[in-house]
């Protein structure tokens, strides 16, 4: 709060060093240190920021784990990478407005809550400083926002990537669309086809588990759904879709299913090497995660188990999806773009729990069965 407060005191003098910002944007940063599906959404951004100002270089500020999503799309011309947590107290602070500066940008567009980018970008001397504010933002968010140029209150209503578009209108950037891309990795096609051999037939791919816990659905739930889904449809093969870290779990499912029948592509793809993966699917089933987002991107059937999020934020919005949520819940939606909790509340994630494998089934086959008859 010191920092803040030291900021706020000196922004007169601050503003006045900045300067003041061109009439059109030439050198951009764009901060989003978010998650994957997070940045998926982000990417309407980028598109309608070249659109309207082709010769702009654009920057983007990402975790590492979202790099290689970022140097593979044609709209963001460097990627810088970080972890918000090595901007924390006072060395990170500096720290982080040294990275600003260098970087010699006359506009920052800062997709993450956080005072501290509020502070760093005006000590870093940036002239013009757009941000996404919270609608969950406590006092120093709020004290913070004094200090961008201009700002668009996020509202738990609207889709975030509408929150975004609204923002770049203080771009003077009007009709852009909401869509999401994805763009795969050189070399990425060949490397799915031999992942996936001679197989023919329909392919339903499924999302093994999600970076939050709150959300996944478990190795019993999709043991069960993959099962039905096989003795529905003989042709069928499923594919488990996951990183590294969900290899364990996906040989788990793997050894409870038919052998021939299943793809294990966990840890075996890199994430700029999903997408051509995922266009071979007929249908994909996920919870509410970075590759649900993903398969939605490249525009095919999506069945997604909301669980506790907020679907008016952030939702599929392809035109084969269904939606599974219990929203008759008391505590649901309980997760949001600017608060989402790691743990359930009330002890027991009945939005997740008390979704059926034969229910999700239900929706996979209707997705299934409309793609046949197109």
């Amino acid at each position: 709060m010191i920092h803040l407060l030291l900021t706020l005191l000196f922004s007169p003098l601050l503003r006045l060093f900045a300067g003041r910002a061109p009439a059109q944007p030439a050198r951009v940063l764009v901060i989003q240190l978010a998650k994957i599906g997070d940045l998926l959404c982000s990417t309407p951004v980028f598109r309608e920021l070249k659109r309207c100002y082709p010769a702009v270089e654009l920057s983007v500020l990402a975790t590492k784990i979202n790099a290689p999503l970022l140097r593979c799309n044609p709209r963001v011309d460097h990627v810088v990478e970080a972890d918000a947590r090595q901007f924390r107290g006072l060395a990170g602070k500096w720290r982080l407005i040294a990275l600003l500066r260098s970087g010699r940008y006359d506009t920052v567009i800062c997709l993450n809550a956080g005072a501290a980018y509020a502070t760093a970008a005006l000590w870093a001397g940036i002239p013009r400083r757009l941000a996404v504010l919270s609608n969950f933002g406590g006092t120093s968010h709020h004290l913070a926002a004094r200090l961008w140029t201009g700002v668009e209150l996020h509202r738990g209503d609207r889709l975030i990537q509408a929150t975004y578009l609204a923002l770049l209108e203080k771009l003077g950037i009007r009709d852009g669309s909401i869509a999401k891309e994805i763009f795969p990795a050189p070399g990425a096609a060949k490397k799915v086809a031999a992942l996936l051999g001679a197989n023919v037939g329909p392919l339903l791919g499924i999302g093994v588990s999600s970076a939050n816990r709150l959300k996944a659905l478990g190795s019993g739930k999709i043991i069960d759904l993959a099962r039905s889904m096989l003795g529905a449809y003989p042709s069928l093969s499923v594919v488990l879709i996951g990183g590294s870290e969900d290899a364990q779990q996906a040989d788990e499912i793997r050894q409870a299913l038919p052998s021939e029948r299943v793809i294990d592509s966990c840890g075996k793809l890199g994430l700029a090497e999903l997408p051509p993966l995922l266009e071979k699917l007929a249908t994909f089933l996920g919870v509410d995660s970075g590759v649900t987002y993903m398969a939605d991107a490249v525009g095919i059937p999506v069945v997604s188990v909301a669980g506790p999020c907020n679907m008016d934020e952030t939702r599929p919005t392809g035109k084969r999806v269904v939606i599974i949520q219990r929203s008759e819940l008391p505590c649901q939606p309980c997760a949001h773009i600017f608060k989402a909790p790691y743990s359930c509340w009330v002890g027991t994630r009945a939005c997740i729990v008390d979704v059926s494998a034969t229910e999700i089934a239900a929706a996979v086959l209707s997705l299934l069965s409309a793609g046949e008859q197109s």
